[in-house]
Order: structure tokens, then C-alpha cells, then sequence
């Protein structure tokens, strides 16, 4: 039987060119080449000005991590939290801590199921009826 390797890093990107990865390589040059395009249409004062706003954005972008996520998602869920809705559950009693948008559920109140009465021990009769025979 035959082995395979297994791979042992799979949660890290590969590095291509030095010490960059294919994603950030791939930023960086298309950083590059929209301020080479920049650099033919806009007069240069103005091209200083977009390229070192652009290039500054793709560095971030390519190499700051926040726990591990790239910034894009960082932003991306930090703009999904704040337009999204949200909803509280626990509220001290007393307070007003909840939300204005929030809906207040209605309970009702749970229907009362009458006990059952208590009926002699099937148990107690046949004892009496044994020591009766007896």
C-alpha cells in the first residue's frame, strides 16, 4: 500500500514571491496599475495626491489582519451590524433597557387543567379483602 503526504499547514496561504501571498501580490499590482493609468489621465499634481490615497488603502488592505481576519471582512461585518436589526432578549426588570423598535410579545396565560381527584388504593381493597378471608 502506498502513502500520500499530508498536508500539514492548510490554513495558511502559500507565499509566491518572497514573503507575499497570491492575494496580496495580486492587490498590490492592482494597486500598481490603476495609478499607472492615474498616471496618463490626471495631471501629476493630482496623480500624487490618488496614488498615495490608493497605494496606502491596497497596503492595508493586503497585510492588516484584526484576530486573524482580513480588514475587508472586519468592515464588511462591522457595516452588517450596524444596519442590521437587532434584537435584545434580557431586560432588568424595573429599567428600560430595551429597544423602541423591538416588538413585546404577548404570553398567554396557561390554561388550568383541573387535578385529578384521588381514588381509593386498588392496592389498599385487596389487602383488606385477604385479611378479611383470613
Amino acid at each position: 500500500m502506498s502513502q500520500y503526504p499530508i498536508p500539514q499547514f492548510i490554513e495558511e496561504e502559500g507565499k509566491i514571491i518572497f514573503f507575499l501571498t497570491f492575494r496580496q501580490f495580486f492587490l498590490l499590482a492592482g494597486g500598481g496599475a490603476v495609478c499607472l493609468i492615474i498616471y496618463f489621465l490626471a495631471p501629476y499634481s493630482l496623480f500624487l495626491g490618488a496614488a498615495a490615497l490608493i497605494m496606502i488603502t491596497v497596503i492595508v488592505i493586503a497585510f492588516v489582519k484584526v484576530q486573524n481576519a482580513s480588514i475587508v471582512t472586519v468592515v464588511l461585518n462591522m457595516l452588517g451590524f450596524m444596519v442590521g436589526k437587532k434584537n435584545y432578549t434580557w431586560s432588568k426588570r424595573g429599567t428600560n433597557a430595551r429597544p423602541e423598535t423591538e416588538r413585546k410579545q404577548e404570553f398567554k396565560k396557561p390554561v388550568e387543567v383541573p387535578a385529578p381527584k384521588l381514588q381509593p388504593s386498588k392496592l389498599r381493597a385487596a389487602q383488606k379483602m385477604i385479611e378479611v378471608r383470613k
